[in-house]
């Protein structure tokens, strides 16, 4: 069966059928980019929803930490497990801080270092979101240019061909010209899909980086709610602390 599209690569130059072979490979690489990023973001996405819908049914931050592991699994997760450690943390440096004179300023500094504590987390754990895009991006810059590339090496061919043969029909015109309008068509073919889908999984990313940025903002919210409820409504704290020895 003849294919025009194969006829006219192998009708090709070298340099032709070189810069061709370049942006097959190119495309390889950029579908596994999009089809692994679609997949591995979906995942995210889904896990985060469950653990937000488990989260929001728990009775204190502490509760996270008896989670089973499946259930931890996402990034939200692991914020939400970096929340539960500071709840804990708070706790015991209020119990064992007995000294403290200014217990206001004392929980001020600590929901600060709570809070830089769990921004630290939030932003390594979303640095992941985009892996891999930005070569999406290259590839969209540069496949479009070596196909002009390959468009100005084989009208330069058809050029030499007419100077040497001193003719300029089809036969001798032809394959420069179908030289370089295979690989515009390739470098198109490269280039269109990788700058779509790099809009699109960075839409993507960007909408799972600002629900981890509320939920990171809820969950500090929620983690000073508790330490005020466990430390100053349950019981009357002991003189000098507002922390109860028997919670």
């Amino acid at each position: 069966m003849n294919i025009p599209v194969l006829d006219m690569v192998m009708r090709s130059g070298w340099a032709g059928r070189l810069i061709v072979l370049m942006l097959v490979i190119l495309s390889f690489v950029t579908w596994a980019i999009i089809l692994g990023r679609i997949v591995a973001l979906s995942r995210i996405g889904n896990e985060n929803k469950k653990f937000r819908k488990l989260f929001s049914s728990l009775n204190k931050i502490s509760d996270v930490e008896n989670c089973d592991a499946k259930s931890l699994n996402s990034p939200m997760a692991q914020l939400g497990k970096a929340g539960a450690l500071e709840y804990r943390r708070i706790l015991e440096d209020a119990k064992s801080h007995t000294g403290v004179k200014d217990w206001s300023f004392f929980l001020n500094n600590q929901f600060v270092m709570a809070g830089d504590y769990l921004t630290n987390t939030y932003h390594s754990l979303v640095a992941s979101f985009d892996k891999g895009v930005f070569l999406l991006a290259m590839s969209s810059s540069i496949a479009p240019f070596l196909g002009l590339l390959g468009t100005v090496w084989g009208i330069m061919n058809s050029f030499f061909e007419i100077g040497n043969q001193g003719s300029a029909s089809l036969p001798v015109v032809a394959p420069g010209i179908a030289e370089a309008l295979i690989t515009t068509i390739v470098g198109l073919i490269v280039a269109i899909p990788a700058l779509f889908f790099y809009n699109y999984l960075n839409h993507h990313s960007e909408k799972l980086d600002n629900e981890m940025d509320d939920f990171r903002e809820f969950l500090l919210g929620r983690l000073k709610r508790e330490i005020f409820s466990l430390l100053y409504s349950e019981r009357p704290p002991r003189p000098g602390s507002p922390y109860n020895q028997n919670v």
